[in-house]
């Protein structure tokens, strides 16, 4: 493992992934188109956990700008107190939220509805909905796509 992120650093990755998080926010900031930017804050929430839920030898993300995950979970307490979140974006959020640390550690309560949620769910067990999303809806949607679809969310 530690020859695999050694390689990683060493080629490069690991930076790359931290500027693709960070143009993702960019790009949110940038969009006025509302399922861009809905589209954009899943792939900025996605990448904001697997950086945690995974060792970084297997995902090729580590050492993310803590200011754009903070930016992100900013974003997204807006969006649950305005209540602008799809039903993609529920269950994924729901199914996060179970790995509280993931999100609680960055916030430290400073976001009242975002905290309010993840305590809510972190004691559920939310399950994957598996075979519930439509055949290729995860297509083209870099590893969080690749991610979801290696855990069975699409209809078979």
């Amino acid at each position: 493992m530690e020859h695999k992120e050694q390689h990683l650093r060493e080629n490069g990755i690991f930076a790359a992934y931290r500027q693709l998080h960070a143009r993702y926010l960019t790009a949110f900031y940038d969009s006025t188109d509302n399922s861009s930017k809905l589209e954009l804050l899943k792939r900025l929430l996605f990448i904001n956990w697997y950086y945690l839920a995974e060792p970084s030898c297997f995902t090729g993300i580590n050492d993310l700008d803590e200011t754009v995950i903070l930016a992100t979970y900013s974003i997204l307490d807006e969006y649950l107190r305005y209540d602008k979140l799809d039903a993609e974006l529920r269950w994924m959020l729901a199914y996060y939220a179970t790995w509280d640390y993931s999100i609680l550690a960055f916030i430290d309560h400073k976001l009242a509805v975002l905290t309010t949620y993840v305590k809510e769910h972190a004691t559920i067990s939310s399950a994957i909905p598996y075979q519930q999303l439509p055949k290729h809806s995860m297509d083209y949607r870099g590893q969080m796509g690749r991610y979801w679809q290696s855990v069975g969310i699409e209809e078979l």
